[in-house]
């Protein structure tokens, strides 16, 4: 199943936030961090990665047009 451009850039900015969350986890000041966090964003950071990899990209929708 391919998507738009659009949905193929809201899957990457997802990737971005989660992996600033997962920093922000893993390097808290008080030098302590929730391990199950962070594996768990990571699984996801590592989901989408393999749905922008392997997910096809419709260069002729037009996300501006509704169905």
């Amino acid at each position: 199943m391919s998507h738009s451009v659009e949905e193929f850039y809201r899957k990457v900015a997802l990737m971005h936030e989660k992996s600033i969350e997962l920093h922000r986890e893993r390097y808290k000041v008080q030098g302590s961090y929730d391990k199950i966090a962070c594996k768990v964003l990571l699984d996801d950071i590592r989901a989408l990665a393999l749905e922008v990899q392997h997910g096809g990209v419709d260069l002729d929708i037009d996300f501006g047009k509704t169905k």
